[in-house]
């Protein structure tokens, strides 16, 4: 009697670990078009990208979340509020692409956020100047997709 329990006891965890995804079919349903993979993030800027990188932070305090890219020589930092609606709050890029600038929002620049899946798409024009010509007051198009 005890082995016809332990039979289905086994039979059944096994129906639990297939419905848990550990079949031998695909583990993780397929991300969403335009996102990117989890702990990747991706800088585009002037339409011109700037590469993949996995150098990613990422922390939340309440609905509000900070992502920063690269390093303080090179990188960007993003500030997304995701209470009411998702809502880009800050974008401070530090010589990426050939540019340094930053949006600030209904200050400086313009920026929109959205979510796909669970990638931050932060796309907008900030305000800054070139590294070649420092001098000179300029904007870049910019667009910055992460998944913390």
């Amino acid at each position: 009697m005890q082995s016809r329990v332990l039979v289905v006891a086994v039979a059944a965890s096994c129906a639990v670990a297939g419905i848990a995804g550990c079949s031998s079919g695909p583990a993780n349903s397929p991300q969403p078009p335009g996102s990117v993979p989890v702990g990747t993030a991706q800088v585009t800027i002037n339409g011109q990208s700037t590469g993949t990188t996995h150098e990613i932070k990422c922390t939340q305090d309440d609905w509000m979340h900070t992502i920063i890219t690269g390093n303080d020589k090179s990188g960007v930092k993003v500030v997304v509020d995701t209470g009411n609606a998702v809502t880009a709050k800050s974008v401070v890029i530090t010589n990426v692409g050939d540019f340094t600038g930053s949006m600030l929002e209904n200050q400086i620049g313009k920026a929109d956020a959205t979510m796909i899946g669970s990638t931050f798409r932060v796309n907008g024009t900030a305000e800054g100047a070139s590294t070649a010509d420092p001098n000179q007051p300029t904007s870049a198009s910019f667009e910055v997709k992460a998944n913390c």
